[in-house]
């Protein structure tokens, strides 16, 4: 394995000199020895030509190609998010008041948009309370 390979290759027998694509073998964690695109740091095989798609339509059918079912779309997640955010200030009020004993409060990261209301406060528990109600 090279520890510091040469950033620039000579190709054409010495009559040009080109920077080396900067790709590393996952499995033997060389780097290639192709040399890399002109005003890129990858070669061909690295995804020095994919620019991706430009215009919306492009972009739709890629979109389109790469849908499997609605679990993983930007609607679902954020339904998701919603719902666990809900759970989550359930949780809080049974364990507030005395509907949970015994039972540890969950564990992990809370949703994002998740704000600790203080519940020994008349305006924290209605706030959570408010949170706590099911979106319809």
């Amino acid at each position: 394995m090279i520890k510091h390979p040469e950033p620039y290759l000579i190709t054409a027998g010495g009559k040009i000199r080109c920077r080396r694509c900067k790709a590393q073998s996952s499995r033997t964690k060389l780097q290639c020895s192709k040399p890399a695109l002109k005003g890129k740091n990858v070669c061909q095989f690295h995804g020095g030509k994919s620019t991706g798609p430009k215009t919306q339509e492009g972009k739709d059918r890629i979109r389109r190609a790469h849908w499997k079912d609605g679990e993983s779309s930007k609607e679902a997640r954020e339904a998701q998010s919603a719902k666990s955010l809900m759970f989550c200030y359930l949780d809080d009020l049974m364990h507030h008041l005395p509907l949970m004993s015994g039972v540890e409060k969950r564990a992990g990261r809370k949703p994002k948009g998740y704000i600790a209301y203080n519940l020994h406060t008349k305006e924290g528990l209605e706030a959570a309370l408010e949170k706590s109600k099911p979106s319809s």
